[in-house]
C-alpha cells in the first residue's frame, strides 16, 4: 500500500483554510499552519509532498519562508505552491525567485487548485 502524500497548508485566513481542508483533508495527510513560523516549525518533523503557501502571512511573509524551506535538504523535493492574493506579475517572479513550482491568485476557484495539487503529486 502506498502511504498517503502529505499537503501543509499555510494561511492566515481561516475561510480559506476551511477550503483547503474540504478539498484535500480526507485524502490526503493535510496539515494546516496559520504563520511562517508554525510552518517552519511543523516542517522540522513533517515533510510534506506540497506545500500551499500564502505569502501575506502575520510575522514572516511566504517569501521568505519560501526561501528557508528550500534552504533545507529535507525539503528540496516538496513541491511549493504560492496561493495568495498578490498577483502582480513582479509578485509571482519575487515567488520564483525565492523557490516557488507555481503560483495560484486567489481568490482562487477550486477546480484549479485541486488540479494543480494533482498535477504535482
Amino acid at each position: 500500500m502506498q502511504a498517503q502524500k502529505k499537503i501543509l497548508a499555510v494561511d492566515d485566513n481561516p475561510d480559506n483554510t476551511a477550503i483547503i481542508e474540504e478539498l484535500f483533508g480526507e485524502r490526503y495527510d493535510l496539515r494546516t499552519a496559520a504563520t511562517g513560523e508554525e510552518a517552519l516549525d511543523i516542517t522540522l518533523d513533517f515533510v510534506p509532498d506540497i506545500i500551499l503557501l500564502d505569502i501575506m502571512l502575520p510575522d514572516i511573509d511566504g517569501y521568505e519562508v519560501c526561501r528557508r524551506m528550500r534552504e533545507r535538504p529535507s525539503l528540496s523535493d516538496t513541491r511549493i505552491i504560492m496561493v495568495t492574493a498578490k498577483g502582480t506579475l513582479e509578485d509571482k517572479i519575487a515567488g520564483y525567485e525565492v523557490g516557488a513550482n507555481d503560483y495560484i491568485t486567489k481568490p482562487f476557484e477550486e477546480e484549479n487548485i485541486l488540479e494543480t495539487v494533482e498535477y504535482f503529486l
